[in-house]
């Protein structure tokens, strides 16, 4: 145990532990403009690439400082990086779901799966983009907070949920154009105010229905809000048409007997 205290050469850990805190200092100041310019950016699309290219530069950077650290302890990387082609089918094998993530994720970002942002389902597991990686992709669930991590090589498809909305409102023949507009535009106004929902206005006749006529409301909601923002609508509608005194239409049967 002496002897093998006496043949460590601390000068080289020194100069290895020294080196790891420089860069990993070095790392976080690097980061830090990236990151703002990441906040303020809200392009999904740029923010996906960038999240993409920072996870690879990562995962080289830390390549880099493993390599100098290798030559620091008197390791010939140039003989190493030469050996690696002998070890090549090992370590393919060894590191084979490794680059099927990476694969995967190239796949992902080249055929626009998902973006930065997007209310997502894949699997059994629903949440917010938070993370697009080379290697996994995180979701935040929305009812819990949880951030769920994926490896991108159990991809295979990611359902998108939309955010847009389109209710036709069914108004009675008898009530004036003029009137059956305002009341629709009040709705509009309304639902703006309404949790989950960013965005409504009307935009029109849509239909002429056996008994009734249709209205165009359009909406957006909040990301995976959707099933919860059509609900307010249609209960911030129903009190509408409750104060305005108007009736919601609904399909009769006229009934004819001969005697």
């Amino acid at each position: 145990m002496e002897d093998f205290i006496k043949n460590i050469n601390w000068n080289n850990i020194a100069s290895s532990v020294v080196t790891i805190i420089v860069a990993i200092i070095l790392y976080q100041i690097i980061k830090i403009p990236f990151k703002k310019a990441f906040q303020r950016d809200k392009n999904k699309e740029r923010n996906t690439y960038a999240s993409m290219i920072g996870s690879f530069a990562r995962m080289a950077y830390i390549v880099l400082v493993s390599l100098f650290i290798l030559r620091i302890n008197g390791v010939n990387v140039d003989g190493l990086l030469a050996g690696v082609g002998v070890a090549s089918v090992a370590i393919g094998l060894a590191v084979q779901d490794t680059l099927k993530d990476i694969i995967r994720g190239i796949s992902i970002i080249s055929e626009d799966y998902f973006k930065m942002g997007d209310y997502v389902t894949i699997g059994s597991d629903s949440g917010t983009v938070v993370y697009s990686g080379i290697r996994s992709t995180k979701l935040k669930d929305g009812l819990t907070g949880n951030i769920i991590s994926i490896a991108n090589r159990n991809i295979e498809k990611a359902e998108v949920s939309a955010t847009t909305l389109n209710l036709n409102i069914p108004l009675p023949y008898e009530l004036k154009l003029s009137d059956a507009e305002n009341i629709m535009n009040e709705i509009a106004e309304a639902c703006k105010s309404l949790e989950f929902i960013t965005d409504c206005e009307y935009r029109g006749v849509n239909a002429l229905a056996n008994s009734a006529i249709e209205y165009r409301l359009f909406a957006k909601s909040e990301k995976g809000k959707r099933i919860e923002a059509k609900r307010n609508i249609l209960h911030k509608t129903l009190e509408i048409l409750e104060k305005r005194k108007v009736s919601v239409p609904y399909p009769q049967i006229d009934v004819h007997r001969k005697d």
